[in-house]
């Protein structure tokens, strides 16, 4: 560095002056002992004034020496004062990053952002000649860090255009049922997933998520790739969400229950399609429109009439800063499709603790209607959903005749509450103002505490004696021990129609108890 450079210069003009001083000191004692000799040999009045002369000069060195000393101690005491103020900013450094290093073949430098903490990689080819002082350092060919904001690690390109972002989360559940017929009590890892997201040459965004959980079917959920040029207008191909129910289009990291209403029994999940959506006036005005296989995960479609969707939202007062009207947001969706030999919807309970309502065979149209509403209010957050679907049973009944079609109809509405004080997100997930324990900041609390309530009912019909209604209630708390870790309880009493048809025959209610821990990054 060029610090030590001149430090060490400075040091090397100690030492010549150091030398110089007492060089100066024995010249003065040679001229001492020989003023005597010169002054027998000379008259009296050139001997004295030869002395006179001979002492100014030793006094006027003697001066020039002190003056240089005093400047050298200034400098020696200006030159330890810097060095100790690099000394205690070196430590500063390495107290906040010590993974900050350096190697022949590139350098690693640490960003300080407020909301990423990232490393900086410059890559110099191995071998490579040392560069001169005067050749700017290497650009740096990766950024990677950890997004405080998104919760996940990320490796982006210096301008920008080229991002990778690693996510996953995983889900361990405990169902508790009463006595009854019903499946055992047990633990249960529900998901366990792991995604890679990012954008390609800054307008193509892209998404892969699988899940290792999954024994039952394909571990692949997302896979698509997203055109974002402008925020109104994209375009998506792949496997993603149909746009329908709000609840479904939810993350399953975000809910607030641990599983998802009976109403999302009508509700399809992810299938292989395109959609077209976009955002108006800064999201008060959201659109999704698209076509589907809408068979399932992987599915081909099975008839020449794709599964078509849309879904509209409207959040009018978003940008008014009103606090009781920026967050009310409200829309609906409607698809219709075609199914050839398919099954309709089932009827099954949150717990997974009966099945009210056996599949029937369909044929033929079917449509999806919704509508609904969310309400966000500082610490508060109402949701509510209505769902419809009509299933046509073309063809299969006696002779060839068309049966009743498969008619189902569910709405649920739910209550959040955060206690300790945090706005809760419309979509995002819950930080603490206090984690449990220490945090970067060194503040520690007990996290953040939830209460939530929530009813649901589903009605499900084929004009038979099949035709059967369910209803649950349930509540309890969530606690988010930081941003990443939370644990959920509910608490639920699930009711019949038919008090045949329940886990406990001739008692239409049943107390179950759900629970999870999770973790999410």
């Amino acid at each position: 560095m060029n610090f030590h450079r001149k430090f060490s210069f400075s040091h090397l003009h100690l030492a010549i002056l150091a030398l110089l001083v007492p060089l100066a000191s024995a010249h003065a004692q040679a001229n001492k002992s020989e003023a005597p000799a010169i002054s027998s040999q000379r008259p009296e009045t050139q001997s004295d004034s030869k002395g006179d002369e001979k002492t100014a000069e030793m006094e006027n060195l003697k001066s020039q020496v002190k003056q240089l000393q005093s400047l050298l101690e200034q400098q020696q005491r200006a030159l330890e004062n810097i060095q100790k103020r690099l000394d205690e900013t070196d430590g500063k450094a390495r107290t906040a990053f010590p993974v900050s290093s350096s190697g022949p073949d590139g350098a690693v430098s640490v960003s300080t952002d407020l909301r990423t903490a990232s490393l900086e990689v410059n890559q110099a080819p191995k071998n490579a000649p040392a560069a001169s002082q005067s050749q700017p350092p290497n650009k740096p060919v990766a950024v990677a860090g950890w997004d405080r904001d998104k919760g996940h690690a990320f490796l982006r390109s210096p301008d920008g255009a080229f991002e990778t972002q690693f996510a996953g989360y995983a889900q361990l559940d405990f169902r508790g049922y009463q006595s009854g017929d019903h499946p055992p009590n047990t633990f249960l890892v529900r998901r366990a997933r792991l995604s890679i997201e990012g954008k390609l040459e800054r307008y193509f965004d892209f998404r892969v998520e699988g899940d290792f959980a999954d024994t039952a079917s394909t571990s692949l959920r997302d896979f698509y790739v997203n055109i974002h040029r402008i925020d109104e207008f994209q375009l998506r191909f792949g496997q993603f969400r149909v746009p329908f129910s709000q609840e479904e289009m939810r993350s399953d990291n975000l809910q607030d229950f641990v599983e998802r209403s009976l109403v999302n029994n009508l509700a399809p999940s992810r299938s292989p399609g395109l959609m077209a959506s976009g955002m108006i006036n800064k999201g008060a005005f959201e659109y999704q429109i698209g076509a589907f296989n809408g068979k399932g995960l992987l599915a081909a479609n099975n008839n020449g009439t794709p599964e078509t969707a849309i879904r509209l939202r409207f959040t009018p007062w978003k940008n008014s800063g009103e606090f009781l009207s920026k967050g009310l947001i409200f829309g609906g969706a409607f698809t219709q499709g075609r199914s050839l030999g398919g099954t309709s919807v089932r009827g099954q309970t949150e717990s997974r603790s009966f099945t009210f309502f056996s599949p029937d065979a369909i044929n033929g149209k079917y449509i999806r209607a919704n509508g609904e509403v969310t309400w966000m209010l500082g610490p508060a957050a109402i949701r509510t959903e209505y769902d419809q679907t009509n299933q046509r049973r073309d063809n299969l009944g006696p002779g060839g005749r068309n049966l009743p079609g498969v008619v189902a109809k569910g709405y649920t509405a739910q209550l959040t509450y955060l206690l300790t004080g945090e706005e809760k997100p419309e979509v995002g997930v819950v930080a603490p103002k206090n984690n449990l324990f220490d945090d970067s900041n060194g503040k520690q609390g007990f996290g953040a505490w939830e209460l939530k309530f929530r009813y649901s009912n589903l009605q499900i019909a084929d004009g038979t004696a099949k035709s059967n209604r369910a209803e649950s209630f349930y509540f309890g708390p969530n606690w988010y021990m930081n941003r990443y870790v939370r644990y959920l309880l509910d608490v639920g009493f699930e009711r019949f129609k038919d008090p045949v048809r329940t886990p406990r025959p001739g008692d239409r209610n049943f107390f179950v108890v759900l629970s999870r821990v999770q973790v999410a990054f």
